[in-house]
């Protein structure tokens, strides 16, 4: 949930979170928690052109062979011979890319949390990082495992960890380095792959949380907190710092001004004028110091650009009109369009104008960082009005390069990017001999038009097969289940 003000004003009755995932990262690696089997027989994608999520080179008439659900060659396709009873899938003319990963979702105690998951492999994402967490991670994995189904790898928070009070329920609230302390400690016990940390902490707190997580071995990511600055956060070796938090005022040759006030700041809507406000006193070379912190600290931003444009949007028909809203029925719907949410009929065209250029300035800030090298991941706030589970991920790779990110940089912040985060490149974000066999067949190039991330031919789990047609049927169940729940 992005914590800047729009979301504050329109999500809080709508998201009781907290709950559903998968088999504990013991060394901070996704792991699947599905029933799905790898398939007995080996099964070869023929004839495939294969990119290089590092390089970005295309491999022509490639033939790719998947045994025991992970790549077991990557071979010129006229040399390959597929075994006898083994699956083949014609990949002539189509891409291969590595499984996609939204890095910023929400819903894991909402019962219709795994309703979802048929969305997001029908999108090709086959894993997602869940941003609010249950309270015992590994009670909620073993749950997940137990209903075997089909969903994608999930990266698991800690419940949010706030002040007081906290801005959502169910988040676990510190006042004191103690309690911050023995918060860390309770979420390493209970399974939590990392803490989520958020926007009321005091600096006292959240100094001891990134202490007492140094200690315990186990990353700090989130949002930062507003008594923190920036560069405070980098410093600190903060792993992710989602929605692009505090870079608009570390860019600003006004941050000595603006930040106290920013701290001191009664309302969400407050903050964002004031992001605003330092948007109007963007410093370059302020900004490529700080940039070159993220690089040498290792911190991640994670720009949401889709919950931005959200907010930047709900007052414009054409973009409450999206016909994706099919795919949801019932208590989901209104949660994902706000159609039951009286406050947006309160907010006025100043509030939308300054949400517009709160997205505008987001938009500029992500191709500032990506000319200036740093490293994203692509995440979504899917549990946000019109952020829609697997769906909006092809809309955040697109406005990346609305921004001036290349299609290749794009690709990478929802593939190898996220496999690096978690230190998990020896199995996810590329295509390549002993990886995970989660893998998406495209019927045209990303690198020539990001937006065909989205014409997907084949989703692959762990090798199991899902073609266009079982694609298909995955949507249309969708939108029957959300018919009759209308």
């Amino acid at each position: 949930m992005r914590s800047n003000p729009s979301v504050l004003a329109v999500a809080l009755a709508l998201l009781p979170l907290a709950g559903i995932a998968q088999v504990h990262l013991a060394t901070a690696t996704p792991a699947t928690a599905t029933a799905t089997r790898a398939p007995a027989t080996a099964l070869y994608i023929e004839d495939v052109t294969v990119i290089d999520t590092e390089t970005g080179k295309e491999a022509l008439h490639r033939t790719v062979k998947i045994s025991g659900g992970r790549i077991s060659a990557v071979i010129a396709a006229h040399t390959a011979k597929a075994s006898s009873g083994a699956r083949t899938v014609n990949g002539s003319g189509k891409f291969l890319i590595p499984g996609l990963w939204d890095m910023h979702v929400h819903g894991n105690n909402q019962p219709w949390f795994a309703d979802f998951f048929p969305l997001y492999l029908a999108n090709g994402v086959t894993g997602i990082r869940e941003m609010f967490g249950p309270p015992n991670a590994r009670q909620f994995r073993a749950e997940l495992a137990a209903r075997h189904i089909d969903a994608p790898r999930i990266y698991l928070a800690s419940p949010i960890v706030d002040g007081y009070p906290p801005v959502w329920p169910k988040s676990i609230s510190v006042k004191t380095p103690a309690e911050a302390r023995q918060a860390v400690d309770e979420q390493v016990r209970n399974g939590a792959d990392f803490i989520k940390v958020y926007g009321m902490l005091s600096r006292e707190a959240y100094f001891a949380i990134i202490d007492e997580a140094k200690k315990e071995h186990i990353d700090v990511e989130g949002h930062v907190p507003r008594s923190i600055s920036i560069w405070e956060a980098t410093a600190a070796k903060q792993k992710s710092i989602e929605h692009l938090n505090g870079i608009g005022l570390g860019c600003s040759s006004r941050e000595e001004e603006l930040w106290p006030k920013v701290a001191a700041a009664k309302s969400a809507e407050e903050v964002e004028r004031l992001v605003v406000e330092a948007s109007h006193s963007y410093d370059d070379d302020k900004c490529r110091r700080l940039f070159a912190e993220f690089e040498r600290n290792k911190s991640w931003p994670v720009p949401t650009l889709a919950v931005s444009r959200s907010f930047a949007l709900l007052n414009d028909p054409k973009f409450t009109r999206d016909e994706r809203a099919k795919f949801f029925g019932g208590e989901a719907r209104r949660w994902l369009v706000a159609d039951d949410d009286f406050r947006l009929k309160d907010m006025s065209d100043e509030h939308f104008k300054l949400q517009r250029e709160y997205f505008a300035f987001d938009k500029r800030l992500v191709g500032e960082l990506f000319r200036a090298g740093v490293p994203m991941l692509a995440g979504t706030d899917v549990g946000n009005p019109y952020c829609f589970p697997g769906f909006s991920l092809h809309d955040e790779l697109a406005m990346r390069v609305e921004a001036g990110v290349s299609p290749l940089a794009a690709l990478q912040a929802a593939t190898r990017n996220a496999a690096l985060f978690m230190s998990a490149a020896d199995k996810y974000g590329s295509v390549k001999p002993g990886m995970v066999a989660d893998l998406v067949l495209l019927d045209a190039d990303p690198l020539m038009d990001i937006h065909n991330t989205a014409r997907i031919s084949a989703v692959f789990l762990g090798g199991k097969v899902f073609d266009r047609a079982a694609l298909d049927g995955l949507l249309s169940q969708a939108e029957r289940t959300a018919s009759a729940g209308r």
